[in-house]
């Protein structure tokens, strides 16, 4: 799957997240709204029931017979009462929590999946903007003159400098290898004095970052970034490096 097939499939998953994010709010805010009137409801309705109980208990000590009665029957009507609203509430809280987690749930993915889009899609610009910029390339920094016929060495001469540069390259790769796993090894130390040798480690710089250059560039409308080539890649093949794959066939 291409950069590009796959960030036009992140931002329609994202799309449908963040369309899932603004009903999962809503129905936050919806459950939450019921939740705070349902406990207001249920106060109430409490405060009635103790407010009823302390007439019964008033009424009952006065003695009044055809009081009481009332007084017991209301009392009763709005304890019911007070506990139905009171376990309404409890409900309507669970539910308003449900949504709320579910909001949260909803957030997470929306920002998980605006992060990995984001990745997505500076990486497909910075390739559109790579091939595009190809079109209109600065010049190459300029390169050694090469000599003209008149001015070349002797074949003699310039067979020795390539097999000096040959072997030459070849122990600065192999002393490049070593002293990178050497350097490796001394990585681990931490910061410090170890008899002669003392370690330190200094912050790296910076770097422009190409990806977000190219996306800032396409959002000002200015096109694509401005590009320039490399030097050309110079390779020298010694006489034995050629012959040795004839050898090898015969």
């Amino acid at each position: 799957m291409n950069t590009t097939t796959a960030t036009a499939k992140l931002m329609t998953r994202l799309a449908d997240a963040e369309a899932a994010l603004k009903t999962a709010r809503r129905e936050e805010t919806r459950t939450a709204g019921i939740a705070d009137r349902a406990a207001a409801r249920a106060k109430t309705a409490r405060d009635g029931a103790a407010a009823a109980r302390r007439d019964l208990t008033k009424t009952a000590r006065t003695g009044n017979g055809k009081g009481l009665l009332a007084a017991t029957r209301r009392a009763d009507t709005r304890t019911a009462k007070a506990e139905a609203l009171t376990a309404a509430a409890k409900d309507t809280k669970a539910e308003a929590a449900a949504a709320r987690r579910a909001a949260r749930t909803a957030a997470r993915r929306v920002d998980s999946l605006s992060l990995r889009a984001a990745r997505t899609a500076s990486r497909t610009v910075g390739k559109i903007a790579a091939r595009l910029g190809k079109t209109a390339l600065a010049p190459a920094p300029a390169a050694a003159r090469p000599l003209t016929a008149g001015e070349l060495p002797p074949l003699a001469e310039i067979e020795t400098r390539a097999d000096d540069f040959a072997e030459l390259d070849a122990k600065a790769k192999a002393y490049a290898k070593q002293a990178d796993a050497v350097k490796k090894w001394l990585r681990q130390l931490p910061v410090g004095a170890f008899g002669r040798v003392t370690v330190t480690r200094t912050a790296g710089g910076t770097v422009i970052d190409g990806d977000q250059v190219a996306i800032d560039y396409l959002d000002a409308g200015l096109g694509v970034p401005p590009r320039k080539g490399r030097k050309d890649t110079f390779k020298v093949l010694g006489a034995a490096a050629e012959v040795a794959p004839l050898r090898a066939a015969a």
